[in-house]
């Protein structure tokens, strides 16, 4: 009795523990399934933007970030930073490698050159790495310009071969710096090129009060920020640093064409695939694998979604979307490039 007692009460604790392990297993499953949910609900995600106020950059997060919210689970919130204090978008970057919170309550949208920044670039050099970022998605590709003012005294790259054009510029390791710098080394022309400026809106006014007589960034920031420089013929693109032609502008080369050489062409195309990250968004590195997974498929989503949509096509801002596995994939090729070609790139842009 006492035996079948004991076997007995072993059978009950036995099967008590089995039916405990399997409620454990359904709540743990549970939880997993609504975790990304959980965790987000009620939270805020700060969107660091690497750039000023009223650029492309600024225009860019601020369409995103009250769509976003409406299709990450939990809904949310998603506000705008913009992070100034150096030129190129390098404190974002750094910010993000370094000091942001790793948890997906974080995303970036810095310069479009940072991960070509990476490999050139001596201030870039070791402080970020671009292949542990979780990248979330690509807005649009924007192909960034060099253009004068009407009053400058070179009006056409011929030109400014003959004549010294004062240019405005962020830092180092913007566009704005870029182009100049590798037109005067493989075309002779003359920029001089002030570094310190604020965003697109400081180089404007710059501009509009003399200081400068031209500027770099994207032609899109001309075409939302200040329209009446296009109508009333104050600002000439005289070339676009990209892969691709801009649209409307078939007669203005892309900097690639102007490569003399073989070596030439193959570090314009590295410095030129800035473009493919135009508009990207990433989140910091460490990010747990489903919260990544949830800010890409919303992302995806944001980017069909059509309040955005129309709202995008009101201001004239360009949507062509990339996936965030895409753009981790470009950003993995972009790294690995030749280094006779990074090293030649980087003495045109006045690297060391």
């Amino acid at each position: 009795m006492t035996m079948r007692r004991t076997v007995r009460a072993t059978a009950r604790v036995f099967g008590c523990a089995v039916l405990i392990a399997f409620a454990a297993c359904a709540v743990t499953g549970a939880a997993r399934a609504e975790s990304v949910e959980s965790f987000y609900k009620g939270k805020t995600i700060t969107l660091f933007v690497g750039a000023g106020v009223g650029g492309s950059y600024d225009l860019y997060a601020r369409l995103l970030a009250p769509t976003l919210s409406k299709h990450i689970p939990g809904n949310p919130a998603v506000v705008v930073k913009l992070m100034l204090g150096g030129g190129g978008g390098l404190p974002a970057a750094i910010h993000m490698q370094r000091t942001a919170p790793r948890d997906g309550t974080a995303i970036g949208m810095t310069q479009q050159t940072i991960v070509v920044a990476q490999l050139i670039e001596a201030v870039a050099a070791g402080k970020y790495d671009v292949n542990t970022w979780g990248w979330i998605g690509l807005m649009a590709p924007i192909r960034n310009m060099l253009a004068v003012w009407h009053a400058a005294p070179a009006q056409t790259l011929a030109e400014a071969r003959e004549k010294e054009v004062i240019v405005g510029s962020m830092g180092r390791t913007s566009p704005t710096y870029i182009v100049p710098r590798v037109l005067n080394e493989i075309y002779g022309t003359k920029f001089k090129i002030v570094t310190g400026y604020n965003g697109i809106s400081g180089l404007n006014l710059a501009m509009e009060r003399g200081e400068i007589q031209g500027r770099g960034a994207s032609w899109l920031s001309v075409v939302t920020a200040t329209p009446h420089y296009i109508t009333e013929k104050k600002l000439k693109p005289l070339v676009f640093e990209g892969l691709s032609k801009e649209p409307g502008f078939a007669d203005v080369p892309l900097l690639i064409e102007l490569a003399k050489t073989e070596q030439q062409k193959q570090a314009l195309t590295l410095i030129s695939s800035a473009a493919e990250f135009g508009r990207s968004v990433f989140t910091t590195p460490e990010v747990p694998a489903e919260r990544l997974a949830a800010l890409r498929r919303a992302f995806d989503a944001a980017m069909k979604d059509p309040e955005l949509l129309a709202e995008a096509k009101k201001r004239k801002m360009p949507i062509e979307p990339q996936t965030g596995e895409a753009l981790q994939k470009i950003a993995a090729q972009v790294t690995k490039a030749y280094p006779e070609a990074v090293a030649y790139a980087r003495e045109l842009q006045g690297g060391k």
